[in-house]
């Protein structure tokens, strides 16, 4: 006989710019509790070099020592003037243990087609 174990995640959450916060609420084998969930400021590195833009978790880390959580759950993104990333047109990975990366070498070769500058920011949970 197989034991039917149940995790039931409710999520409230709204992908605005004005969202900071909102509560996680989890429900397993008839126990609920809750934690709270946040969003990091968005953070941009530097612009695109001749390789790409590189928006990276460990590069963060390093350069803003204590802002960012161990383990993000998400990661959003970005361009530099506010637009969202898909727009770009650019091909890029993003993780939320890795962030960022955009490869010029990735855009096409022989169209000149470049990165974007892209921010990012994370989401915590505490």
């Amino acid at each position: 006989m197989w034991k039917l174990s149940l995790t039931l995640l409710v999520v409230f959450f709204i992908m605005t710019k004005n969202v900071s916060s909102k509560t996680l609420l989890q429900v397993h084998e008839g126990s609920a509790t809750s934690c709270s969930f946040y969003w990091t400021r968005f953070y941009n590195r530097d612009s695109p070099t001749m390789t790409g833009d590189w928006e990276t978790l460990n590069n963060f880390r390093r350069e803003y020592p204590g802002e960012i959580c161990e383990k993000p759950v998400a990661v959003d993104a970005l361009l530099l003037d506010g637009r969202p990333a898909t727009v770009s047109g650019n091909v890029f990975t993003m993780s939320p243990s890795v962030g960022l990366i955009c490869l010029n070498a990735n855009q096409g070769k022989g169209k000149g087609i470049h990165c974007m500058d892209f921010k990012v920011r994370f989401l915590c949970v505490n």
